[in-house]
């Protein structure tokens, strides 16, 4: 069975790291798009949450220095 390309709350949570309080944030701050189904159940996009956190990642001194995005 392939992957799904929904994860609930608690799979994103699990799967990322986060905590429920900054993906809560997120959610209050529009800074994530989720989809809501009745009254409990919060479904997020994978492929979403990894972009999101792609371009909110911050490069180290050393890469940036370096030019080449490696380690050195």
């Amino acid at each position: 069975m392939p992957p799904s390309i929904y994860m609930r709350r608690n799979e994103v949570i699990a799967t990322f790291g986060l905590t429920n309080r900054i993906l809560s944030s997120w959610q209050a701050r529009r800074l994530i798009s989720y989809v809501k189904v009745g009254r409990r159940l919060t479904l997020f996009k994978t492929a979403e949450i990894e972009e999101f956190l792609v371009r909110h990642t911050v490069k180290s001194r050393s890469v940036m220095a370096s030019g080449k995005g490696g380690t050195t």
